[in-house]
């Protein structure tokens, strides 16, 4: 079931922009998923020098030719990081006798000169089986204009690259299908096909918990928050499982100033369904009220890798960017959001 999106800042949008004092007259950007915005698919690998963690040796990029890589670029100077780097990893290491069955060699990059002993205590659970390097001096940052941490550069055996993926729940199987991809050995939209799963007709008791949340939806919309939460409430106790009802019920609650219930809900919602955008921006708003605001930002920029044109998504980026007083930053996740909103009205 599809969310509409702009249901709970549409009514705030307009203050987030005047409070920083900025109009706006600017076109849309364009908007990618690859993770790497100075250079694109197609473009030969600039020419960049890695160390080994363990030794010291060095390598280039250049010596990598003649065979297929992956460079996994990681980061662990915050805990999101972190996390989402060792889940790469571990992705990686499942799928390791595929990639050697294709000759993909596969580097460990740190990109941002983490210490030494961040490397390796981030790196200490793995088998020792994909090689560790570090780029002390950034330089792969601003060459390939890394967006997202963690991300992965498919390089083909000629030396340009071929595709570039961040970190997702389907990192694994996503990463074998743009392998094979680049290896000539099925198309991307057999690959997509692959990935999505099949629709499957609801039963009865799912379409009344769909309808449900539906009217909460018009509710929301509507600026009837408590009607929402008795109808979210409803949904849920037909279907306990549904991960849409308990993030939604998070971010009402979030917004009615219920810190504590807000978390329950959107913990609720992240195990049933870790990907599910609007509770993951509401979870980001709580890490920022409860001081982690680097880290929510960090979040947010991270989910904008996938989902890049949603409204609610860029407007929040922006209140956040705001409170760390990045009135530029902020003026541009503001007017993105309208821009996004606009375009939505148009169309309904």
């Amino acid at each position: 079931m599809r969310i509409q999106s702009g249901q709970w800042f549409s009514g705030k949008l307009f203050c987030g922009i005047i409070s920083i004092g900025v109009f706006f007259i600017c076109g849309a950007s364009q908007a990618s998923s690859f993770p790497f915005r100075t250079v694109s698919p197609g473009d030969p690998l600039p020419t960049l020098t890695f160390t080994a963690f363990s030794g010291g040796a060095p390598v280039t990029t250049d010596s990598l030719k003649g065979n297929p890589a992956a460079l996994v670029f990681w980061g662990a100077d915050i805990e999101t990081k972190k996390d989402r780097s060792l889940k790469a990893f571990n992705d990686t290491e499942k799928i390791l006798p595929f990639l050697e069955e294709k000759k993909v060699k596969v580097l460990l990059v740190n990109a941002q000169g983490d210490p030494k002993e961040v490397v390796q205590a981030a790196i200490s659970g793995l088998s020792g089986k994909l090689p560790v390097y570090l780029d002390d001096s950034q330089k792969s940052y601003g060459d390939l204009g890394i967006f997202i941490v963690p991300s992965v550069m498919l390089v083909d055996k000629d030396g340009k690259i071929a595709a570039g993926l961040g970190y997702s729940h389907d990192f694994a199987d996503r990463l074998k299908g743009e392998v094979q991809v680049m290896l000539g050995e099925k198309s991307r939209a057999d690959m997509e096909k692959e990935l999505r799963p099949e629709m499957v007709e609801k039963s009865t008791e799912e379409k009344q918990t769909t309808r449900h949340l539906n009217t909460a939806v018009v509710m929301m919309k509507r600026g009837q928050t408590d009607s929402a939460i008795s109808e979210l409430k409803k949904a849920l106790e037909i279907d306990p499982k549904m991960g849409e009802a308990h993030g939604q019920l998070g971010c009402l609650y979030l917004d009615k100033g219920l810190l504590e219930e807000a978390k329950k809900a959107l913990d609720e919602s992240y195990k049933i369904n870790p990907d599910y955008l609007p509770a993951n921006i509401c979870d980001a708003r709580v890490r920022a009220d409860e001081g982690g605001i680097d880290e929510a930002v960090d979040d947010l920029k991270a989910l904008l890798f996938r989902n890049a044109r949603n409204p609610d998504l860029h407007f929040t980026l922006g209140m956040l960017y705001e409170k760390q007083q990045k009135f530029t930053e902020a003026a541009a996740e503001y007017r993105k959001a309208y821009e996004l909103v606009s375009k939505q009205v148009e169309f309904e």
